[in-house]
């Protein structure tokens, strides 16, 4: 069992074993000895292995476990969704089953430090950010569109979409996040010609400093919004344009739509 958990847990820091040898004072056969299990260490070396190691001594007694929360499985299914992967494209890539992501994404159970290392490296996303807080995450997801181009995982969704389906409100129905083809290049150089983007339609307003597609009269813009108390003030990404200011007392005017960017892809070879 400490043998285990001591092994995984060197592989996790990338560190050598001769490394934990000298900080230790281990032979290189004594410490063979304890990650193959044949001998354990006594409560000093251990506590020695642990400080050296930056964990709790009770890591080895009661391992890396992380308690699933209702808040952690929505983390991960939305930032699948997102990548636009499907539960089984996660389950055929980490070799895990498909009950065990229906369970995580319902928030259920316990896993292993190493089991959500192992989805984040899949989902491109930092294990850290999956299972920190909402508003940490929230702050993270906003800033994607600055930061990162992503791959585009063809596998799921099959169906793409067009510019001109947001434009002419053939999107409208759609009630979860969809994939939307760039064949132009009227937003360049925030979204280039054959990129593709991962939208949402709002329910209501924009927050603050998102990037938004602004669908109204048969037009799409690429704008960033800014709150203020009262208002919302959609400024213009791309070539010119008139900023729109939109009252939260009021509704949208009919016809007008705000999709959220989640993601902007590179479109495959």
């Amino acid at each position: 069992m400490i043998g285990e958990k001591l092994r995984r847990l060197i592989k996790r820091k990338g560190i050598k074993q001769v490394e934990v040898c000298r900080a230790v004072g281990l032979s290189p056969s004594r410490l063979s000895n304890y990650l193959s299990g044949s001998r354990e260490p006594d409560l000093e070396t251990l506590s020695k292995i642990a400080r050296f190691l930056e964990v709790k001594l009770d890591y080895f007694a009661f391992g890396d476990s992380i308690k699933n929360t209702k808040e952690i499985g929505e983390k991960i299914k939305k930032i699948r969704e997102m990548r636009g992967l499907s539960k089984k494209d996660l389950s055929d890539s980490t070799g895990y089953d498909l009950t065990f992501f229906a369970a995580l994404e319902l928030g259920h159970g316990e896993f292993e430090r190493e089991t959500i290392e192992t989805i984040a490296q899949i989902l491109k996303y930092g294990a850290d950010e999956l299972i920190g807080s909402g508003e940490q995450n929230q702050e993270v997801l906003s800033a994607v569109m600055e930061n990162e181009v992503v791959d585009y995982f063809p596998a799921s969704p099959e169906t793409q979409y067009h510019l001109d389906d947001i434009a002419s409100g053939r999107t409208e129905v759609l009630k979860t996040p969809f994939w939307t083809v760039v064949t132009d290049g009227r937003f360049a150089p925030k979204i280039n010609e054959n990129e593709l983007i991962f939208v949402e339609k709002i329910n209501g307003f924009p927050a603050d400093r998102e990037s938004v597609l602004f669908a109204s009269e048969g037009t799409l813009r690429l704008m960033r919004c800014f709150e203020y108390p009262d208002s919302v003030l959609l400024a213009p990404e791309s070539k010119a344009g008139e900023p729109i200011s939109l009252n939260k007392n009021e509704d949208m005017k009919p016809g007008s739509r705000c999709y959220k960017i989640h993601w902007v892809a590179k479109k495959p070879d």
